[in-house]
């Protein structure tokens, strides 16, 4: 037995016998300069406004590889970057320094930060983050593929971007198969040069009208938060546009598919199955996410008003992260795919850890 899985084996007895486990490592988190130390305290001003751990991290959990990879998060400062106006929600404060102390608490090493559809195309917000954090991270940005310059596009890639975000799910947007096409030729035309990928979030049966275009564009392309099928009786693996998303992925070694944001999926039938045939089909092909500081969405709003401020959902990622050691069935080969190498192949990380 490796090192890395007797460190799993451990953790699972830890689990069933209560006692203490250790605690993640240290990692360059830590030595960023932005993260926060354990035991420092906010000021109770700026707590209540602010992104935090949950209690339940401090609980055991999995030791995960050296150098993984959490694929997305966010981070959202709306009194210093002010939301786009048609932002279709406001999230409290989810800043860097709570980031940095979330993902050292369950043993990340590296981020992708994806910009937030509230922010429109202002990148700023994940800008800032991805300069403090001098080369460590990637970012994935948001732009208007008809105005942006390429001197722009140079600029965020100098920063840490390695791609952009198509969202269309968060404001319930569906396209025609023209629409797409044109909008995806579009996008890869700009991007090819930088070997960029276009990150793709969508209701799943959106897959049947675009799954067809990806092939030809060239370009990496990833899906996020396993397609997103949608809850009801239909199981996962039976829903419109889930064959042709099965297909892309493996007819398609450019094609990426998240595995995150399992707590927007409640009451999905078969979603396990679901994940265990994608980790079975595609294991190159896969990257695990966290989905911080897990915003609500604009079906929270408080009152139904997108300006008041929301409170963030609080998924517990520490059993996330077990149920997908368990979906492994304990193949260690696997877990370093899914959290160290695929993520460094899809986020063009070159560096030793």
């Amino acid at each position: 037995m490796t090192g890395f899985h007797s460190k799993i084996v451990t953790w699972i007895l830890v689990c069933s016998t209560g006692t203490t486990a250790h605690p993640p490592r240290l990692n360059w988190l830590r030595y960023s300069g932005t993260a926060l130390r354990r035991g420092s305290r906010r000021s109770s001003s700026s707590k209540s406004h602010t992104a935090s751990i949950p209690s339940r991290m401090a609980q055991p959990q999995p030791v995960l590889p050296r150098g993984a990879w959490d694929s997305h998060l966010h981070i959202a400062d709306p009194e210093r970057w002010p939301l786009a106006d048609d932002a279709p929600y406001t999230p409290k404060k989810a800043d860097l320094d709570a980031c940095l102390a979330f993902e050292r608490s369950i043993g990340i090493d590296h981020i992708c930060i994806i910009a937030m559809s509230i922010y429109g195309t202002d990148n700023r917000c994940s800008i800032n983050a991805l300069k403090r954090l001098n080369g460590k991270a990637r970012g994935i940005a948001c732009i208007d593929p008809h105005t942006i310059t390429d001197a722009e596009l140079d600029e965020l890639h100098g920063v840490g971007f390695r791609g952009v975000r198509l969202n269309l799910r968060t404001r319930s947007q569906s396209l025609g198969a023209e629409e797409w096409l044109k909008l995806l030729r579009k996008y890869a035309d700009r991007l090819r040069r930088l070997d960029w990928v276009i990150q793709v979030f969508v209701s799943m049966d959106q897959y049947a009208s675009i799954a067809p275009i990806f092939p030809e564009l060239g370009i990496k392309v990833v899906f996020d938060h396993l397609g997103h099928p949608e809850a009801g009786e239909t199981p996962a693996a039976a829903q419109p546009g889930c064959a042709e998303l099965y297909t892309v992925l493996a007819q398609n070694k450019n094609a990426y598919i998240k595995l995150s944001g399992l707590y927007r999926l409640e009451g999905v039938p078969g979603l396990e199955e679901h994940i265990k045939k994608l980790l079975r089909m595609v294991p190159d092909q896969i990257v695990w996410a966290s989905d911080w500081p897990h915003s609500a969405g604009s079906e929270h709003n408080p009152g139904g008003d997108p300006k008041a401020t929301q409170e963030f959902l609080t998924p517990d990622i520490p059993k996330f992260i077990a149920e997908c050691v368990r979906w492994c069935e304990g193949d260690e080969g696997l877990m370093q795919k899914i959290w160290v190498e695929n993520p460094r192949r899809l986020w063009d990380y070159p560096f030793d850890d």
